[in-house]
Parts: C-alpha cells; sequence; structure tokens
C-alpha cells in the first residue's frame, strides 16, 4: 500500500515538472521607443489623449528583443490612436518585429509643471515566447517655448515574468504536506 501511496506522488511530481517545462519560454529585458506625439491639448496638464503618433521608433532593446528589434526599427501604433491616459483594455497598442503589446489599462500618475507620466499595464506576446505581462511608461513633457504642437515622446516598457516557477512551487509544497501527513497516519 505504501509503495503505490509514494508511485502516485513520483508520478504527480513527474507531471507538475514536465507541465512547467513544456511552457513556453516568457519574455524578458526591456524596450524603449522614441517619436512624438500629437495631442488633444496644447500642454501636457490638460492632456487627456494622444490623437496620432508621429515616427515612434524601438530604442535600447534589451533580454528576449536583443537580435530581433534593432534600434531605430518602426513601431506601429494603430491600437493606440485616438488613446485616452485613463484607458481600459486596447488590443495592438504596439508591435515591432513580431512582438506585440495588448494593453490591459493605462492611468495618470502625475500630470504637473509641463510633464505628463502614464502607467500602462498589459501583456507582450510574440516570436515563440509565451505571452508574458509587462508594464510600461508614457512620458511626455511641452514642447520648447513656441515649438510646434508635437510633443517628444518617451514609452518604456519592462517584463514582468513569473515563468511557472509559483506553479511549481506550490506543487511542490503540496505534495511535501502531503507526504507529512501521509506519515503521520502511518506512524
Amino acid at each position: 500500500m505504501k509503495k503505490n501511496w509514494i508511485k502516485k506522488i513520483v508520478a504527480a511530481a513527474s507531471v507538475v515538472c514536465v507541465a512547467s517545462m513544456a511552457q513556453a519560454t516568457p519574455i524578458t529585458g526591456n524596450i524603449g521607443f522614441s517619436g512624438a506625439v500629437d495631442m488633444n491639448s496644447t500642454s501636457a496638464n490638460s492632456a487627456t489623449e494622444v490623437t496620432s503618433w508621429l515616427n515612434t521608433v524601438a530604442a535600447s532593446p534589451s533580454g528576449s528583443f536583443v537580435g530581433l528589434v534593432n534600434n531605430g526599427d518602426a513601431v506601429s501604433m494603430t491600437g493606440a490612436t485616438p488613446w485616452s491616459f485613463n484607458s481600459g483594455a486596447l488590443a495592438n497598442f504596439w508591435s515591432v518585429d513580431g512582438f506585440t503589446f495588448n494593453l490591459t489599462s493605462s492611468s495618470i500618475v502625475s500630470q504637473v509643471g509641463g510633464f505628463l507620466n502614464v502607467l500602462l499595464i498589459g501583456t507582450v506576446s510574440g516570436n515563440s515566447f509565451s505571452t508574458t505581462a509587462f508594464n510600461g511608461s508614457f512620458q511626455v513633457a511641452d514642447p520648447a517655448s513656441g515649438g510646434p504642437q508635437t510633443y517628444t515622446e518617451r514609452l518604456s516598457f519592462n517584463s514582468v515574468p513569473d515563468g511557472g516557477t509559483t506553479v511549481v512551487l506550490l506543487g511542490l509544497g503540496l505534495l511535501s504536506l502531503g507526504l507529512f501527513r501521509k506519515n503521520m497516519l502511518i506512524a
């Protein structure tokens, strides 16, 4: 009886380990963007949305993006036009070289002194990687005095991966409790 129980635990542990290895690789690293935007206001202090994106390009890729995204590669912002700074989900917010960011939500963090900072939360997928949670920021400042009403913007995104480690640790913890309980009942 005891040998059958141990065989079941070993089989369950094997399934948990194989399942965690079968997952695709999460996206790691950071990616930035630069370019310009038109907004619905002449000041970053009162703007509520981007009305168009101009010349947005990738900058400083690291981690999984290296070798797939290069500095200066064009970024498509088709899912982000127009984009309200306090928004819900938007599919295809940005895409570059096979990677796509789907926005879950965005909200203004600060909007004072001619500077706007917006938090973006969502997921990045593509290039055979698993969909990975990413957080980012959109930052824009008022144009120089007398300059055109086009604002320089900076987008940056950082991965928030788990990679399934939590599930494996939870499974191993539950198996340990089961073994402990079983040994207590036998003794």
